[in-house]
């Protein structure tokens, strides 16, 4: 369980993460403030949220694929030479990340926005609490794993293309996130980003389950499966081929 363990720290609680989480937050926060001033409407307020939480997994991806492209040359001589397994590497991984998400979706939602409800249109408004924590926190959960996996997806097929230069991609991959979790349409059950942003603002507006959250799930476990796969191909690999190809 050690390896869970430090994944589960290294996007929690590490300085790092903490230092970058709570910039994000903060930029949140001000969105929030600025959609319900404009407004006076909850329900809107709600759906930033839900946009909110989708932002906060887009910042989780980016430590997400920092972790996996700076451990990327160990982790192809520890599956050929430890005993190490690909998929155990693969959960706890996606472990950290998922706790992480979970953790900071719930302090934005039960804690900060809130108070930037209570500033922006003096009312105190708990978008989590115990009546819908359930569905919250199971559908942020998924939410972000859809997020996460696309992240994990792309970074994958540029870990093989360009070896650790994929480094270089990384804020791009996580500015793409930003946008498209804003600019995606938001009309099609087909748009995983419209299922995510979804199935959140269902658990927060109506305290219960999207009716497309299993298909986001589905849209998330289709890529994570895609990715390990893609991934098996650096036991294939020297370690020397993954840090300068």
């Amino acid at each position: 369980m050690e390896l869970e363990k430090s994944m589960i720290v290294k996007f929690t609680i590490s300085p790092t993460a903490l230092i970058y989480m709570t910039g994000m937050m903060l930029l949140d926060s001000v969105g929030l403030y600025f959609a319900l001033s404009s407004v006076k409407n909850l329900e809107v307020g709600a759906i930033w949220y839900s946009s909110s939480v989708l932002l906060l997994s887009a910042s989780i991806s980016a430590g997400f694929s920092n972790t996996l492209i700076y451990q990327s040359s160990s982790l192809a001589y520890l599956i050929r030479f430890s005993k190490l397994k690909l998929m155990r590497y693969v959960i706890s991984l996606l472990l950290g990340v998922s706790v992480s998400v979970v953790l900071f979706s719930l302090l934005f939602g039960g804690i900060i926005a809130p108070l930037v409800a209570k500033v922006a249109i003096g009312v105190t408004h708990t978008f989590v609490s115990l009546s819908n924590i359930v569905p919250f926190t199971i559908s942020a959960l998924v939410a972000g794993f859809f997020i996460v996996s696309l992240t994990f997806l792309v970074i994958v097929i540029l870990l093989l293309k360009v070896g650790a230069r994929a480094s270089n991609y990384v804020y791009i991959i996580f500015l793409a996130l930003l946008v498209l979790t804003q600019l995606s349409p938001q009309t099609s059950s087909l748009n995983p980003i419209f299922l995510a942003e979804d199935a959140i603002t269902h658990s927060v507006i109506n305290q219960h389950f999207s009716p497309y959250i299993l298909e986001l799930l589905g849209f998330s476990l289709l890529l994570s499966f895609l990715s390990t796969t893609l991934l098996r191909r650096l036991e294939s690999l020297r370690l020397e081929e993954v840090i300068w190809k």
